[in-house]
């Protein structure tokens, strides 16, 4: 494996065993090149990975620090646990479909292209699948992959649990994911697949998903009938 992504995984590691402390400053960079036997930028390109996560934070004149989380608590253990999709989290509680309403392969525009960090016009998948739980609409998801990061993407795995595809055949390891909460006035593809009424809104979740390398592999957006929707975190004091 390359030296920085073994980095990033020891001092991951760390940080979840509480070795390093929410809110604790990190040794000095020169120090832990000296620890991981590496130079400033292969340290640099492992701390990028854990900033990206979301685990770290520099800042400025200070130093590098643990994020401000506890890693005993829920939202910690999510994050562990980053690359579950809602094909598990669901499974044994609810009976879950998924209608496949788009599967096609784009040249990435301007804006896909910066959020996927990759060159603009590389291709990507393009994904729209209604999800449905227990027969009644539950969310739609529109998703963009790079091709080359997640190769041989079929309808069978659309179907079923994409991150399951990634994790046990392409035996890449799902990190993080860093997303964004908005509400939307619903246009008709809301309206049609989510039985909204004009004017009626939904809830939209964007995501950024990272994998282990620091690699992003999925763009998306999750929308929900305002209804369905619900969210629940934790504040460490």
């Amino acid at each position: 494996m390359v030296k920085y992504i073994d980095i990033a995984d020891d001092i991951r590691s760390k940080i979840f065993d509480k070795k390093y402390t929410y809110g604790q400053k990190l040794p000095y960079e020169y120090v832990l090149c000296v620890a991981y036997h590496c130079n400033k930028e292969t340290m640099k390109k492992a701390l990028d990975i854990l900033v990206k996560e979301g685990l770290i934070v520099r800042r400025r004149g200070a130093g590098t620090f643990v994020k401000d989380y506890d890693a005993s608590t829920e939202d910690a253990n999510h994050l562990k646990q980053s690359g579950l999709g809602l094909t598990r989290k669901l499974e044994g509680k609810s009976n879950l479909k998924s209608e496949i309403i788009e599967f096609s392969v784009i040249p990435s525009d301007e804006h896909i292209s910066k959020r996927l960090q990759i060159e603009e016009g590389s291709f990507v998948y393009h994904i729209i699948r209604k999800r449905i739980v227990d027969d009644k609409p539950y969310c739609l998801e529109i998703t963009y992959m790079p091709i080359s990061i997640i190769p041989n993407l079929k309808l069978e795995h659309l179907k079923g649990s994409i991150y399951q595809y990634i994790e046990k055949e392409l035996k890449l390891k799902i990190q993080s994911t860093h997303k964004t909460i908005r509400a939307h006035l619903s246009s008709p593809l809301e309206q049609e697949n989510l039985g909204l009424k004009e004017y009626e809104p939904y809830i939209e979740v964007e995501q950024t998903a990272y994998l282990s390398s620091g690699i992003i592999f999925e763009y998306s957006f999750t929308r929900y009938h305002y209804n369905n929707f619900e969210l629940q975190t934790v504040t460490v004091q």
